[in-house]
């Protein structure tokens, strides 16, 4: 009897073992596979979804794992692909918007260098205009560097609890010049009572100086420019509106973007380094605001931040 119940018990342990042995040698198969099509993705540098089948929980759990991880490799991988393309175009930009200036700048130079008998008053005009353009390639490089200071997170803000009607007002004043002069019809709604705002002055200013001379830039076929302060709730807005030609409708959810500049989409005649309304949006999100953009060509374009109201 004890015979018999011992080869039952070795049966039964002989049994399990080549169950528990098959398990394991299709697992490792399995595994194998598995091992072999990711190195077969990193040999060829390519990142796909890991289609092996198995009828394991736990190598199912595995699989489904892999692939959220080469998801997310992929999603990494497109968006650097898209930083290298902003990078070159940034730079093929820039590299474009340096050389007119440039160029101006050493011709004219070469003219006072070169021309026998020249006059005080050319030299003088020639000298002015080599100031323009050496100002216009200093306020260039002070603009890309901005913005690499903004995206690198170098450039700190002081946050202050601010009057942003007054702040406005005093912007707006600027360009008054500038507006008459273009025959502009000019809007200020900006209300006589305080509206608070906790954001940073410089950055205030840098937006709505941006905003202005946007306006006056690709909006100066309507003639028209509105500044408006408004409190909604929670959120402080910023209105600047024009009726010029417009941003055509594809570009409008590009128009923040770097180097997605106004002329590709309103006003070719106007050149810009394409970082202006880039560095205004990062400005405006490091303060805990948003902007958006409507157009309606030749009938409405309107840029409107949102900044959080203080309650101070």
């Amino acid at each position: 009897m004890t015979i018999i119940l011992l080869s039952i018990v070795c049966a039964v342990l002989a049994v399990g073992f080549l169950i528990v042995l098959t398990k394991y040698i299709s697992q490792s198969r399995q595994l194998h596979k598995i091992t072999g099509e990711i190195s077969g993705f990193l040999e060829n540098d390519t990142v796909d979804t890991l289609l092996a089948l198995s009828d394991e929980k736990e190598i199912q759990e595995l699989l489904v794992q892999v692939n959220v991880l080469f998801e997310h490799q992929r999603e990494l991988e497109k968006e650097r692909k898209k930083q290298e393309d902003s990078n070159r175009k940034m730079l093929a930009n820039i590299s474009h918007d340096l050389k007119t200036p440039l160029t101006v700048i050493l011709g004219y130079s070469e003219m006072i260098r070169n021309q026998e008998g020249i006059s005080l008053d050319s030299i003088q005009q020639k000298v002015e205009k080599i100031y323009r353009k050496t100002t216009d390639v200093l306020e260039m490089i002070n603009i890309f560097f901005d913005l690499v200071k903004i995206e690198s997170g170098e450039l700190a803000l002081e946050m202050q609890t601010l009057d942003l009607c007054e702040n406005a007002r005093n912007e707006i004043l600027n360009y008054y010049d500038m507006l008459q002069e273009g025959g502009f019809q000019v809007e200020i709604d900006i209300p006589e009572d305080e509206i608070p705002v906790d954001a940073d002055k410089q950055a205030v200013k840098r937006i709505l100086a941006n905003l202005i001379q946007n306006a006056i830039k690709y909006g100066a076929d309507g003639r028209y420019l509105r500044l408006g302060i408004t409190q909604r709730g929670d959120d402080v807005l910023i209105q600047v509106e024009d009726r010029g030609k417009g941003i055509i409708e594809d570009s409008q959810d590009k128009i923040f973007e770097r180097l997605v500049t106004l002329e590709d989409s309103r006003n070719k005649k106007y050149q810009g380094s394409g970082l202006g309304l880039t560095i205004t949006k990062r400005l405006v999100e490091a303060m805990g605001g948003n902007i958006r953009v409507k157009s309606m060509p030749f009938v409405k374009t309107v840029f409107t931040v949102s900044l959080p109201h203080s309650h101070f």
